[in-house]
């Protein structure tokens, strides 16, 4: 409720113009009861054709304008329905777009999954069609008020409906909020299964493990339909109640009315009409009950919005060298991920001139990696700094930084697009010859060829479907686009048949040789021999540092 009145006070003057035509709404649904009542005990009891010609000239005057009003009212709803949604998903893609890696990638992808349906679920809730039954529902008291007028009696029934209704409601929301949260983690659960059954389907037919995949699956479908059942029979039960709870409303109103009738209290017209004002007050409050289990819904899942848009995302602006010519330095750098009991690295320290070569060397979880990531500002160190020109990288404007970077990462991933889109990503405005060159030199002119569609083929799941030496022919490819002046390049040839480890090389040794500084993260001996530093993160906690060849800026030896 609290988002609804968010909503709406950031539109005030609309806000008015729609509580205004609410309040004309209900004054016009007053209308039918009266005509009721006029025609059963002016009509009838006299008999003159204009009385009922007046009558009927007037309840159709009435409808005209409550249709006007409800179209005027649904019209005006849209801003307050539809802004905010599309605000919401526009926070939410920037945290996607611009969140820092490592909180995002601790973050389980069923998660973000669920976090992304929460998206659904919002404009769903709130939705034209729910705020206008919140917006109802105080009405409910306006029939219940002319109800009075008619008869105390019948008011003070119609009333104890309506409140029994609503406790009803609020105990259905209660009894069935544990089990809708049990109900979705266990859906989140299983939707992660499935999940990595589809990606290690492989795995899971090679070492046999459909068994203990079937068990799991079937202990999670047991569990999620023990929760559905569980959860339809409390909501059939509060249906129920609520229905039963109008039916007595219905019995006990023409119960006491008919006495009433007969001892000369009450019309029959007035019956009839307190009857309909009743059950029109008793239905706006059903339909909120219902709008508010939707509500709930809702608030669970914006929260859960809320705290995935706190992720620490990268600034939108910053520093911008002039003319960056490449170098780089590591002072006092550090880095240790969240709850481990060690740093990677520690007291890092390396000035790296414009046109030197660095290769980091390390086994397997040494950081390797992650250091690649801290250099394009993806990570931020755990302690000390990285200094671009002088100028600390946590000042430095990102999309700046990265068009001054040739990022080969080692895994390299990719949007649900055409390859030339994934290339050109960086740059969409790509001139045709540059990218032909740039196809040609990551060695991906013959595997485009192959393909029915060229450039234009489009990628599905991230390009998981293509082969690893296809992968990083395309991410080369990539990387060459912005054209830096500094090259991070990590375990770049791993994957790569012969031909595609020469164009690596090749791509090396054109980039030595235009004074790029190079940092590539490589066991490969042919790309060893060319530098001028040895990074060994084998060494703990403080890396090692040779120097390789004296005269810092010389290009390194050409890789064969």
């Amino acid at each position: 409720m609290i988002e609804l009145f968010r909503r709406l006070f950031k539109h005030p003057i609309l806000s008015v113009e729609i509580l205004t035509a609410t309040f004309f709404i209900a004054v016009f649904n007053l209308a039918s009861p009266i005509f009721v009542i006029s025609v059963l005990n002016r009509y009838v009891t006299c008999g003159f054709d204009g009385t009922l010609i007046t009558l009927t000239a007037g309840m159709l005057i009435a409808v005209a304008l409550q249709y006007g009003f409800r179209v005027a009212r649904t019209r005006m709803l849209g801003p307050i329905s539809a802004g905010p949604d599309m605000q919401l998903e526009q926070k939410v893609l920037g945290v996607l777009a611009n969140a820092r890696a490592g909180p995002l990638e601790r973050l389980p992808n069923a998660r973000i999954q669920e976090t992304m349906g929460g998206l659904q679920t919002i404009q769903s809730a709130y939705d034209v069609s729910n705020i206008i039954a919140i917006l109802d529902a105080p009405f409910a008291l306006l029939y219940v008020t002319a109800t009075y007028f008619l008869s105390p009696v019948l008011a003070l029934i119609a009333l104890v409906g309506i409140l029994c209704a609503l406790a009803m409601g609020g105990f259905s929301l209660l009894h069935t909020r544990k089990v809708t949260e049990n109900l979705q983690d266990a859906a989140m659960a299983h939707k992660g299964l499935i999940s990595s059954a589809v990606h290690s389907s492989d795995t899971v037919r090679a070492f046999d493990g459909k068994n203990f995949l079937f068990k799991i699956w079937n202990d999670q479908i047991q569990w999620i339909t023990t929760l559905r059942l569980k959860l339809a029979n409390r909501k059939e039960q509060a249906q129920s109640l609520i229905l039963t709870s109008s039916l007595l409303m219905t019995v006990a109103l023409y119960t006491t009315g008919a006495i009433l009738v007969v001892k000369g209290n009450l019309t029959v017209g007035a019956l009839i009409g307190a009857n309909i004002l009743a059950s029109r007050s008793y239905q706006s409050v059903v339909r909120f009950v219902q709008t508010s289990y939707l509500l709930y819904k809702a608030r669970r899942a914006l929260r859960k919005l809320k705290e995935f848009t706190k992720l620490p995302v990268e600034p939108e602006s910053g520093t911008a060298i002039k003319q960056y010519k490449g170098g780089i330095q590591f002072k006092d750098l550090g880095f240790a991920y969240p709850n481990s009991t060690a740093p990677l690295f520690e007291s890092l320290s390396l000035d790296l001139k414009a046109g030197s070569i660095l290769v980091v060397t390390g086994k397997n979880g040494t950081g390797k990696t992650t250091l690649a990531k801290l250099i394009m500002g993806l990570l931020l160190p755990s302690r000390g700094d990285i200094l671009i020109d002088g100028i600390n990288l946590r000042q430095i404007a990102p999309n700046w930084l990265r068009r001054q970077m040739i990022y080969f990462p080692q895994e390299p991933t990719f949007i649900n697009t055409t390859i030339q889109d994934n290339i050109t990503l960086i740059n969409p405005d790509l001139p045709g010859t540059e990218l032909n060159r740039i196809i040609r030199a990551a060695d991906l002119r013959d595997s485009l060829d192959r393909t029915q569609d060229g450039l234009e083929t489009r990628l599905t799941e991230g390009g998981r479907h293509l082969s690893l030496g296809i992968r990083r022919r395309i991410a080369l490819a990539r990387a060459l686009v912005t054209n830096g002046m500094l090259a991070v390049f990590d375990e770049p040839t791993e994957g790569l048949d012969a031909d595609g480890c020469q164009a690596v090389y090749s791509v090396l040794n054109d980039l030595s040789k235009t004074g790029r500084t190079i940092i590539t993260f490589s066991g490969d001996p042919r790309i060893s021999k060319g530098a001028h530093y040895i990074l060994d993160l084998n060494e703990k906690p403080v890396p090692k540092i040779s120097k390789r060849i004296q005269g810092e800026g010389n290009s390194g030896q050409n890789l064969k």
